[in-house]
């Protein structure tokens, strides 16, 4: 699309994306208003600018952007934000609208690497490496708040495991409340999850469009969304069945060994990653 050249709005447009789908699953577990709100106006201020682009080519070619494959792909994705900002402001399906907005990120992302691709300008060659930069910051940030949790489930089965043996004392009063340390250790869940997913859709994306020679069975790739559902089925069981305490601090404790294991070991085995 013409429209979009010269333009360095790409990034703003995959930020704001990204954000909004960590704003929305963070308020379909938690069912935080605020979250959900901020979460739409992100989204929204996306449609807008993507709106503002299919109207400068519709005015600029006289015609519908659809004539191509890229340019289908991006009225698909205008669509299909449309349709998610309508369905979350009338219905509000908020896991309904998370999925739509996930595949609508993954098409918008696809639309944005295929039409730059195409150019092979420095800027294209720029956007995409940039891709390869978010993907590994994303990861990394992920990996440091599963940390985060890991450590504050520790804490909490130290203090669970004093208390059953009433070891009362300084060093107890100091580990601070059980409910707060599984609150934070949760909450740190909830964050990285998503996190970590759009890091992997970046990271599958660009090894597509960056001609690198990519593996689906490549056992990083594998692991990591081992580790993805993993965390998604420990979200899951704390929101439908409840699971709190020990249960969950025993849980999140394994998923973060299998974390460690496939960053470290399943990276030296990998076909591309850090090769």
């Amino acid at each position: 699309m013409s429209a979009f050249e010269g333009l360095r709005i790409f990034e703003l447009i995959v930020i704001l994306y990204g954000l909004s789908l960590i704003m929305y699953f963070y308020d379909f577990v938690k069912q935080d208003r605020k979250a959900n709100q901020l979460a739409f106006w992100l989204l929204l201020l996306v449609w807008i600018l993507q709106t503002i682009f299919l109207f400068r080519e519709i005015y600029m070619t006289g015609t519908l952007p659809i004539l191509s494959i890229t340019e289908g792909l991006y009225f698909y994705a205008w669509l299909i934000l449309l349709v998610s900002i309508v369905v979350n402001y009338f219905y509000k399906v908020d896991f309904l609208v998370f999925v739509i907005n996930l595949i609508g990120f993954i098409i918008m992302l696809i639309f944005l690497v295929s039409h730059l691709n195409s150019q092979d300008t420095t800027f294209s060659t720029q956007f995409i490496g940039e891709l390869l930069l978010f993907h590994i910051v994303l990861a990394f940030l992920s990996y440091t708040l599963f940390t985060i949790s890991f450590a504050f489930s520790v804490l909490y089965l130290l203090q669970f495991k004093m208390l059953k043996e009433k070891k009362w004392g300084r060093t107890l009063k100091r580990l601070g409340r059980l409910g707060q340390m599984e609150e934070l250790s949760f909450l740190m869940m909830i964050i990285s999850t998503p996190l970590l997913l759009i890091s992997l859709i970046l990271g599958v994306i660009w090894a597509y469009v960056a001609n690198d020679l990519f593996y689906w069975i490549d056992p990083k790739t594998i692991g990591s969304f081992i580790v993805i559902i993993i965390y998604g089925f420990m979200i899951y069981r704390k929101v439908v069945n409840k699971t709190v305490g020990k249960d969950l601090a025993n849980a999140n404790t394994i998923a973060f060994s299998i974390l460690f294991l496939n960053y470290f070991l399943f990276s030296f085995l990998s076909n591309f990653h850090f090769n």
